[in-house]
C-alpha cells in the first residue's frame, strides 16, 4: 500500500497531499498517517519543501475538520444515522464518543483524534454537542500540529525505512498506547478544573 500511495503522491504533488489530508480529517477511512509520513520521505528526497508540505497538510486538515464539524452542527444525528456506516459508526460508538466529549473536551479532541474510528467521529460529535467552533479548532489545531509534525518529521528522519515501519505488525498499538497516556494526562489535568467550573 505504501508504494502505491508513494507513486500517487509523487504524481499529484502537494495538491494530492491536501486532498488526502482533507479526507482524513473529514473522517473517511483513508490512510492519512501513511500519506503524511511518505510526504516526509519525499521531502527528504528533495521532492517537496518540508515547511510548505507541513503548511499544506495543516490547511487540508483544518478544512476537513471544519467541514465535518459543520456537518455535525447543522445536519446532526440524522446525517450520522444515515451515513455513519462509512465512518464505521455504530450507536454504541456514538454514545461512547459523546460520553468522552462530556468528560473532557481537550482529551477527546486532542487524544481521541489519534484513535482509529473514534478519531473519525470526533469533529461530528463536537459539532452535534454544541461545542463552540473556536474551542474545537483550538484543540483540533493542537492535535494537527502533533500529528503532522510526528508523521512528517518521522517520514523525513527514517527515510526509506518508514514505509516498512508503518506496515510492521503492532505499530498501531504503540500509537494507541501513546494516545491513551496522553488522554489520561489531559483528563487528570483538565477534569478537576472543569468540575469546579460547573459547581
Amino acid at each position: 500500500m505504501s508504494e502505491q500511495i508513494l507513486d500517487i503522491l509523487t504524481s499529484l504533488g502537494l495538491p494530492g497531499l491536501f486532498v488526502g489530508v482533507f479526507l482524513e480529517a473529514l473522517g473517511l477511512p483513508f490512510p492519512g498517517s501513511v500519506l503524511v509520513a511518505l510526504t516526509g520521505f519525499l521531502c527528504r528526497q528533495g521532492e517537496f519543501n518540508i515547511i510548505i508540505a507541513w503548511l499544506v497538510a495543516l490547511a487540508g486538515y483544518l478544512m476537513g475538520s471544519i467541514a465535518a464539524f459543520v456537518l455535525g452542527r447543522y445536519v446532526g444525528e440524522p446525517f450520522l444515522t444515515k451515513w455513519g456506516r462509512y465512518l464505521q459508526l455504530t450507536p454504541e460508538r456514538f454514545a461512547k464518543a459523546q460520553e468522552l466529549l462530556t468528560k473532557s473536551a481537550p482529551g477527546f479532541i486532542i487524544g481521541g483524534r489519534f484513535i482509529p474510528t473514534v478519531g473519525n467521529l470526533t469533529p461530528y460529535i463536537a459539532g452535534i454537542s454544541g461545542l463552540s467552533l473556536i474551542k474545537f479548532l483550538f484543540f483540533d489545531l493542537i492535535h494537527a500540529v502533533l500529528w503532522l509534525t510526528a508523521f512528517l518529521g518521522g517520514g523525513a528522519l527514517l527515510g526509506q525505512n518508514w514505509p516498512r515501519l508503518m506496515e510492521a505488525p503492532g505499530i498501531k498499538y504503540l500509537w494507541i498506547l501513546a494516545v491513551v497516556l496522553l488522554g489520561v494526562y489531559l483528563i487528570r489535568h483538565y477534569l478537576p478544573g472543569l468540575q469546579r467550573n460547573r459547581i
